[in-house]
């Protein structure tokens, strides 16, 4: 009855969006390929080694399982054809951009089971690893249909989720037990699985794969190109406002503009802003020039004296963030202040930047790393905020004693708590062994 009331709710979502979704499929043009393999339909891969299909829905996703990516083939029996998959654009980018050459990228199908079945027809995995948090009734349910064994590496879930997966509990315990092991991040992750009805055995906790992550060689050549573009010294010279949501930029300009106004000594910081959605890239700067603000994209720089004379940077690329980090002083973390996003701050952390949290943060690790961290506390309201802000700023940039201290905590933290990807391997070695047994 659960799953068909399931497949019922998808049928009507369906129903009520597929006329935008077609019209806009027809306008762009570009929308076709992505139907095609969203609708099961990726192209076929060869039947000649075992496939291990690694999920994540996006961006994050994607970078976190970067450590996974690089240790399992030292890690498998056998030789094996990787298969990443995700549902974001931006997403799909990265995972080309970073694993092209090392896999084959394909979008997620849609959890209706013709196009499940489909998906697995042509690309036929032996092993499945999600990572975070993707629920897919259908997708799951197929897996064990198959026999396929399916693993939820670094899973989480936010309070949030938690409390609207409760609601469906007893649905939710019959789709939990597909999964073969639910490898989670936290205690607290542990008890929402084990709460909602995963069976208590096939629940562990090995922490948070993004602690693993190191920074990689490209960032160097990132960092070196960037500094050249924007004349920027070798010593950390910009503050980094990171995965910023709609309404934030206006607080952090606020607090830089307070900055640049009562520290003279302080004027040549500048801001780099980096949006969390593409799509906002154009609307923010067109918005930064009306404010009056001298700025320029990072796909714009090479006119190197312009470059020299902006304010603002507009980090318009996708998967440099982390290395801009390597280039500043403070990171603001966006989606913290109006919206908890709970974005990355393991990223800026590891590459020495301090790292400014705005109110709303919210992560359950947070009580983990809160001394590598300074969250602001404010009164609601932007003036309140950018002032708050402003002030974090100028200690962070003036007191070096304070920034060793932060330096310290987070080099503390990291070393303590790195070791993820080891403990998923552990816990994954007898799946893996029976997984590159079977035959493709």
């Amino acid at each position: 009855m659960w799953y068909a009331l399931y497949n019922l709710s998808l049928l009507l979502a369906t129903a009520v969006l597929l006329p935008y979704l077609a019209i806009r499929a027809l306008v762009t043009g570009r929308e076709l390929h992505r139907w095609r393999e969203r609708l099961g339909f990726p192209a076929p891969l060869p039947r000649e080694r075992p496939v291990l299909w690694i999920h994540g829905v996006s961006v994050g996703e994607i970078l976190a399982a970067g450590p996974l990516i690089e240790a399992l083939p030292r890690s498998s029996p056998s030789p094996f054809h990787l298969v990443l998959s995700t549902v974001t654009e931006t997403g799909q980018q990265i995972a080309r951009r970073r694993y092209g050459s090392k896999a084959t990228i394909v979008r997620f199908p849609f959890d209706w089971r013709f196009s499940v079945t489909r998906a697995f027809e042509r690309l036929h995995p032996s092993l499945v690893l999600i990572m975070e948090t993707e629920i897919w009734p259908n997708f799951l349910r197929e897996c064990v249909r198959r026999g396929i064994p399916v693993v939820l590496a670094s899973g989480r879930l936010s309070d949030r989720s938690f409390r609207r997966y409760r609601r469906f509990r007893p649905f939710m315990a019959r789709v939990l037990k597909n999964f073969r092991l639910l490898l989670m991040q936290s205690e607290e992750d542990a008890r929402r699985m084990r709460e909602l009805g995963a069976p208590a055995e096939r629940v562990r906790v090995v922490g948070n794969v993004k602690w693993d992550a190191r920074p990689s060689d490209e960032e160097v050549a990132i960092v070196e190109e960037l500094a050249h573009q924007l004349g920027l010294p070798r010593e950390r010279s910009l503050i980094v406002a990171g995965s910023t949501a709609a309404g934030e930029e206006a607080v952090i300009l606020r607090a830089f503009e307070l900055l640049r106004a009562r520290c003279a000594d302080l004027r040549s910081i500048r801001l780099l802003i980096a949006p969390r959605r593409p799509e906002r890239f154009d609307a923010v700067e067109a918005w930064l020039h009306a404010s009056g603000w001298r700025v320029i994209r990072r796909t714009r720089a090479s006119d190197r004296e312009k470059a020299e004379r902006a304010e603002v940077i507009l980090l318009d690329t996708l998967g440099e963030l982390a290395a801009v980090y390597r280039l500043a002083h403070v990171a603001v973390i966006g989606g913290s202040f109006y919206v908890s996003l709970a974005h990355n701050v393991i990223e800026p952390l590891a590459r020495g930047a301090c790292v400014i949290v705005g109110p709303r943060y919210s992560d359950p690790h947070f009580p983990a790393y809160a001394a590598c961290v300074w969250r602001i506390s404010a009164p609601p309201g932007p003036d309140a905020l950018a002032r708050a802000l402003a002030d974090a700023m100028e200690r962070l940039l003036r007191e070096e004693d304070l920034r060793a201290r932060f330096h310290e905590a987070a080099r503390v933290f990291l070393a303590q708590h790195r070791g993820t990807t080891e403990r998923i391997l552990s816990h994954l070695a007898p799946i893996l062994v029976e997984a590159m047994a079977r035959r493709p």
